[in-house]
């Protein structure tokens, strides 16, 4: 039966859709976020100087288990918020994901508008292979939404109908360091039942992550989202704290994004402990991260400047601390200097809490 599955799933996936020639860029370009956050529990960050904040609140019922999250970006003006509900205790868990986001990005700045919004529903089926792995399917319905500039406050929408496949490992979820994921995923959309996009996208993230000891953790991330047909397809962006530091935020973009990503963490006084009033402060550390990316398949659009398809390598070091606050326990604090490789005279400024990336 398990077999019969598979080859279902493949068909429906690679199965060739309708209009499978290659498209115009005449629509709003579907922005795709990276929103790869697997730990477990409750998450909260805030980031500067782009003012960024990220919150995800995950609670777990009698046989409902519950998400929230909400993000806002003050330099992009982006917002997001979206709600999600699953069953759990079964064979296979249903449930259902409600978002509604809102861009703001400067590559729409095109006959097409300079925002676009994205509303969807998504429902999907969740399988516990074990404690450490499961598998999943999403069927998504989302509208998207750009007003047409050569025509004022007319308002264009196109629809995107798609499904996912996916699958995820991951052992030792609660721990923020040794904690390995690996995760991978296909996502096909269909012109079909009103659909105005027929890509196929792969989607993938290998994490690894080991505390040596008291005085030293690492982490390395490796990951490619990227578009496998010469379709109209979300964009993924690169530049920035979480994927390419020293790069300005969003850089880059493309059809196809790949990143590595290393973090480093020193602590040369393990036990360095003081209080400010109410607040602890302890485990001052060194941080060092080290980035390289790349994007291609980056559409031609008028006015706006060409990709560039180079591998790119940003470096930051800094000083990280522990916290814990009143109302905030346990709450990381940051501070990085960064430049991209290319130009190292070119230094920015991170700073935040809430975690160094996780």
């Amino acid at each position: 039966m398990l077999r019969n599955l598979c080859c279902i799933i493949a068909v429906i996936l690679f199965f060739p859709g309708v209009n499978s020639h290659a498209q115009s860029e005449s629509s709003p370009m579907k922005i795709r976020v990276n929103r790869m956050v697997f730990s477990q529990g409750n998450r909260y960050a805030f980031y500067l100087p782009t003012f960024e904040f990220h919150f995800k609140f995950q609670d777990q019922f009698n046989r409902v288990r519950s998400v929230i999250t909400a993000d806002y970006d003050y330099r992009r003006q982006d917002m997001g918020f979206g709600m999600s509900h699953a069953l759990y205790k079964y064979i296979v868990n249903p449930g259902i994901s409600v978002e509604d986001n809102l861009y703001f990005r400067k590559v729409f700045n095109d006959s097409t508008g300079i925002w676009n919004r994205n509303q969807s529903i998504t429902p999907f089926l969740v399988h516990e292979l074990s404690k450490e792995s499961y598998v999943g399917m999403e069927f998504k319905f989302e509208q998207q939404s750009s007003p047409k500039i050569r025509q004022g406050a007319n308002i264009v929408r196109y629809y995107d109908r798609s499904i996912k496949v996916y699958y995820i490992f991951q052992p030792n979820q609660r721990e923020l360091w040794n904690n390995n994921v690996c995760y991978l995923s296909f996502e096909r959309s269909y012109k079909m039942l009103k659909g105005s996009y027929n890509y196929l996208l792969l989607e993938s993230l290998f994490q690894y992550g080991v505390e040596f000891n008291r005085y030293i953790r690492y982490k390395n991330v490796l990951s490619f989202r990227g578009n496998l047909t010469p379709q109209k397809s979300p964009l993924f962006f690169m530049g920035g704290l979480s994927n390419l530091i020293g790069y300005e935020n969003d850089e880059f973009w493309g059809r196809r994004a790949a990143y590595i990503q290393n973090l480093l963490e020193v602590k040369p006084f393990p036990d360095f402990e003081f209080s400010i009033s109410r607040g602890k402060f302890k485990r001052l550390a060194l941080l060092l991260q080290i980035d390289a990316g790349k994007v291609a398949g980056a559409p031609d659009i008028p006015d706006v400047k060409i990709q560039n398809e180079k591998w790119k390598i940003g470096m930051g070091i800094g000083l990280g601390v522990n916290t814990d606050l009143p109302l905030m326990k346990k709450t990381d604090l940051h501070f990085l200097l960064a430049f991209p490789s290319d130009d190292p005279e070119n230094i920015k400024f991170y700073a935040g809490f809430g975690g160094w990336i996780n």
